[in-house]
């Protein structure tokens, strides 16, 4: 007798999204992959028949894994499925231990104990089942029944007060306020809590432990250092002496460093890319413990950062990309396919189509373009992506994703599935709890522009957010580089001042319903107009409505297609910025 079994483990977004250091964001993420795998490892070794993940990925230490285990079980699935669940308790335990091992010297003496509770409540793994009647369809019944009852049951929890007290005056974990932290009051300046990157007035309790000490440090490449790779690398081409002065300076500071393994654009300059702006030499050496911090840090800012930057045509655009994904209508692919008299064989295929592009997408952004994958399991991706290489990237994982969908989909009435890509764009010294929050919305926006598509939010720090959003079959990134060259041209580049004078024309005018001819024939004048005017000093040549590629339709509201080109532009005058003086493709060193 067979049964489908469903299991899923959480909490997800929340854990993953409480993180201070490129690390805790990482290893957020991987904890909760490797997690995973342990629960689908168990499974194949009861001899389940494993349909999500694929069993190589399963097999695969480095692919990423969802948080959904869906497997066949021949009898007894509760004692599958509990099975699955002390593997995932147990690989928590383990993976604490090899942490505690480390970083015993850094914690209080009650932690092992303390630790002990808040591990063992944290994991939450909800388990549903049901029989596959025989019948051509069903798999897919006993799949549908299950996930029912597996949402049913995530509904209801138990809650359960804390047995353990900390030691009186312990404070809270730094990262989510919940747990007390496990930390010494007594910090030292240097060995762990430099390698770990604890502050002295940080706190963490066992899960935020397990997030900034369960990687190397090493591997960790910093978000500045993502924002500003385009410029390190422009900086390596056209002055390799100043760079490498910069370096060596770090090294002989003790500053850390970072491993450029698979990542060779980190090879320019593999230490914090913080840095390189002012404001932040000062906070770094203070945290390394530098004597003198003021004096040494302005010192180490004349002697080395300021001949680079001076150097250098263009100032470092302190920006990075935060990159969201997800498939669209998978549920509706798989729907389908669990209709099919092999419908668990149909599922398969598809898990094994999306291991394959969770092998891709590491490439496409750790070495077709300069960034850090954080995550990518099932049709999930998270990224952090240097600016000028943002677009083309988003636009490489969609068309890799819908490749590697349409070969497991051949043959069957399934719709193929699409990837909507957000990226949020922000300051680099930005938290990363906002960056990610800004990736999400961009990417919920992508979806709500109706999916199969690309959505830019970009958030200066000073001026209001900017959204625009482009299905991919638009071709937004050619659109996108369109306007960047309107923006940068030698000639005669399109103002920023005549974008604004657009928008606020759209603003003076109704922006709900279709436009009558004579208010059409009137927006179009008076764009026309402001494009046209002659600015001083500039060529007499002017611009027209049909040159800068804005289009006012008498279908849809003229109002909302003025502040939609103004908006499009003003994206991509971010993308102009993060270019500037960095425009020869040699000097980007083969980074596409």
């Amino acid at each position: 007798m067979k049964h489908v079994l469903v299991l899923k483990v959480g909490p997800v977004q929340g854990y993953i999204a409480q993180a201070r250091r490129t690390r805790d964001l990482w290893y957020g993420s991987q904890l909760l992959s490797d997690i995973s795998r342990g629960m689908a490892v168990s499974l194949l070794e009861s001899g389940a028949t494993l349909i999500f993940p694929h069993p190589d990925q399963a097999r695969d230490s480095r692919a990423g894994v969802a948080n959904k285990v869906v497997a066949l079980v021949t009898d007894a699935p509760e004692q599958a499925a509990r099975r699955a669940r002390d593997a995932a308790k147990s690989w928590l335990r383990d993976a604490w231990a090899r942490v505690l091992k480390e970083c015993r010297s850094l914690l209080i003496q009650e932690a092992e104990v303390l630790a002990s509770e808040q591990l063992e409540t944290f994991l939450e793994v909800h388990a549903a089942w049901a029989q596959v009647q025989d019948a051509p369809s069903g798999y897919g019944a006993a799949l549908v029944e299950a996930e029912r009852a597996l949402e049913a049951r995530r509904g209801l929890r138990e809650f359960s007060p804390w047995k353990q007290h900390a030691p009186e005056g312990t404070h809270k974990s730094s990262l989510d306020g919940a747990r007390p932290s496990l930390l010494r009051r007594e910090r030292q300046e240097g060995g762990l809590w430099r390698a770990f990157r604890i502050g002295l007035r940080e706190e963490l309790d066992a899960l935020g432990v397990l997030k900034r000490a369960g990687g190397k440090p090493g591997q960790f490449v910093p978000v500045p250092s993502i924002g500003l790779a385009a410029w390190l690398q422009v900086a390596a081409a056209r002055h390799p002496a100043l760079l490498t002065q910069l370096s060596a300076a770090c090294e002989a500071r003790g500053f850390q460093s970072v491993s450029a393994k698979q990542r060779p654009w980190v090879e320019s300059f593999p230490f914090d890319g913080q840095l390189l702006l002012p404001e932040r030499w000062q906070p770094y050496f203070e945290e390394y413990a530098v004597p003198e911090p003021r004096a040494a840090a302005a010192c180490f800012g004349r002697e080395f950062v300021e001949p680079l930057r001076e150097a250098m045509d263009a100032e470092p655009f302190p920006y990075v990309a935060c990159l969201v994904a997800d498939g669209d209508r998978m549920g509706r692919a798989l729907e389908s396919l669990a209709k099919l008299p092999d419908g668990h064989l149909a599922h398969q295929r598809v898990s094994q189509a999306l291991a394959d592009f969770t092998r891709k997408a590491r490439a496409i952004v750790e070495e077709q373009h300069r960034g850090v994958l954080v995550y990518a399991g099932g049709d999930d991706v998270l990224a952090f992506v240097t600016p000028m290489d943002a677009p083309a990237c988003a636009r490489a994982l969609a068309v890799a994703f819908r490749a590697s969908l349409e070969g497991a989909l051949a043959g069957t009435d399934a719709p193929v599935p699409t990837l909507s890509v957000g990226l949020g764009i922000g300051h680099v010294l930005e938290s990363l709890g906002e960056l990610l929050a800004l990736g999400r919305r961009a990417e919920l926006a992508a979806k709500q522009a109706g999916r199969d598509a690309l959505a830019i939010l970009v958030a200066k720090h000073a001026g209001r957010e900017r959204l625009w959003t482009a299905p991919w079959g638009s071709n937004p990134v050619g659109q996108l580089e369109a306007d960047v060259a309107l923006l940068t041209r030698a000639d005669q580049p399109l103002p920023l001042g005549k974008v604004h004078e657009v928008e606020d024309l759209a603003r003076r005018f109704p922006v709900d319903g279709a436009a009558t001819p004579e208010l059409l024939e009137l927006l179009r004048d008076e764009a026309g107009r402001i494009l046209a005017r002659t600015e001083a000093g500039r060529a007499p040549t002017p611009l027209t409505p049909d040159l800068v590629g804005l289009e006012l339709s008498s279908s849809a509201s003229p109002g909302e297609s003025l502040e939609r080109w103004a908006s499009r532009l003003l994206v991509a005058d971010t993308f102009a910025r993060a270019g500037r003086g960095l425009a020869s493709a040699q000097d980007k060193g083969g980074a596409r």
